[in-house]
């Protein structure tokens, strides 16, 4: 049986739909996400509930912070650790690139920009925001791009909907929030374009693990602006690991030209030229 967390408790304890002491496999995948103290307290319910004391437990995520280690240790005794690939590293077979827009009118510019200059569908986009998604849908569903969008307004008929014709070839471009990065398996997915800066290391790996699966090659573009410099370093740092970056201190973006402001009636740009960025 496969379950969330919540619809896990909701039916094997609280209805006591059967008894969780004859478990003898109990899987938790996404264990980074479960194990934070948000939801351990509901694993630690499941975890209870499951009492065979034959059960196998395991444990699988793209990234294993400390925590997770430590949290294992105490679930487990005398576990076997294995780890494909190197340990909190992006795949190798993903080419990743930070484009530097300057502003948040520089994003919209860029895009529209790769787009127009190789658009390899199918292509997933990640944003910050269920708001910001539905903007950046509407900008680039009037460029008659083959756009989708999947978020938490939708309802699960509807986000089922979107991620088959997403599967099929329907849509080339699939906007979304977090909640795509994982779980959700896209056979094929040529391109991720982190649109907003992603809020950690983990979450970059989880997003642009989406391409560049199971032995395919994959590409992964991260726009960031003057706003996200501080938090470039851990970024550089994977990338860096992963041979998309000279490995030294201090990394060089190019200059790039980025709009000064956006005539809303025209609907075009007038230009602006940022200086050279160095973090």
């Amino acid at each position: 049986m496969i379950y969330s967390v919540a619809r896990c408790i909701d039916i094997f304890i609280s209805f006591n739909y059967f008894g969780c002491f004859r478990v003898e496999y109990l899987v938790l995948d996404e264990s980074d996400k479960l194990f934070e103290p948000e939801l351990f307290k509901q694993i630690d319910s499941v975890l209870k509930a499951c009492s065979n004391p034959s059960i196998i437990r395991s444990l699988f995520s793209a990234t294993l912070p400390d925590f997770v280690e430590d949290r294992a240790r105490e679930l487990m005794h005398d576990a076997v650790r294995v780890i494909v690939g190197r340990k909190n590293m992006a795949s190798e077979t993903i080419k990743q690139k930070l484009v530097f827009t300057g502003s948040e009118e520089g994003k919209l510019l860029a895009i529209r920009q790769s787009f127009a200059e190789s658009l390899n569908p199918p292509v997933l986009v990640f944003l910050q925001s269920k708001e910001r998604a539905k903007e950046l849908y509407d900008e680039l569903a009037f460029d008659n791009i083959r756009v989708d969008v999947i978020h938490s307004d939708l309802s699960q008929q509807e986000r089922e909907n979107v991620v088959d014709n997403f599967r099929a070839g329907k849509a080339w471009v699939l906007i979304a929030t977090d909640v795509v990065a994982r779980g959700m398996d896209f056979k094929g997915v040529n391109c991720v374009i982190n649109y907003d800066f992603p809020d950690s290391a983990s979450a970059y790996v989880h997003r642009i693990g989406r391409s560049g699966r199971a032995g395919r090659t994959g590409e992964a573009i991260t726009f960031y602006t003057e706003e996200d410099i501080p938090f470039l370093r851990n970024v550089a740092n994977l990338m860096a690991a992963s041979g998309c970056l000279a490995r030294q201190p201090c990394v060089k973006i190019s200059s790039l030209p980025v709009p000064k402001k956006f005539n809303t009636m025209k609907r075009e740009w007038e230009w602006n030229v940022t200086e050279r960025i160095t973090f």
